[in-house]
């Protein structure tokens, strides 16, 4: 049965209880070092424990940001997939920025994950 509490809101480590933020907020993995205009992967995993993909119960979509600049979604299927996905992307601007990952639990709603990155020249 649905949270009906947690789709009114985007979800944080901080906001959500702590059993079911373990498993639905994304990890990103980045390189220590990021050029500017230099490809470079990004991890996204959704939760730090698994997250079941069951028929009843998975990961929708991952979407990935840099601040509110959209880049890119992943979509999931029950059963056939693991929730976590290695993009390639590219930042222009130099200086501090935050990437940041959103998953849906179709059980469990949004849930966000971020990470600061330094983009170096």
């Amino acid at each position: 049965m649905a949270e009906t509490s947690l789709f009114c809101q985007v979800n944080t480590a901080a906001t959500g209880p702590a059993e079911t933020a373990k498993k639905h907020v994304p990890v990103i993995t980045v390189p220590a070092t990021i050029k500017v205009g230099q490809p470079f992967t990004v991890t996204i995993k959704v939760g730090e424990a698994p997250h079941v993909m069951e028929n009843g119960h998975f990961i929708q979509f991952v979407d990935l940001y840099s601040g509110h600049i959209y880049i890119s979604r992943v979509d999931f299927t029950a059963e056939l997939n693991k929730p976590e996905v290695t993009l390639t992307i590219v930042l222009p601007h130099e200086g501090k920025r935050t990437l940041r990952a959103f998953s849906r639990c179709n059980l469990h709603g949004i849930w966000e994950g971020s990470k600061e990155v330094v983009v170096t020249k």
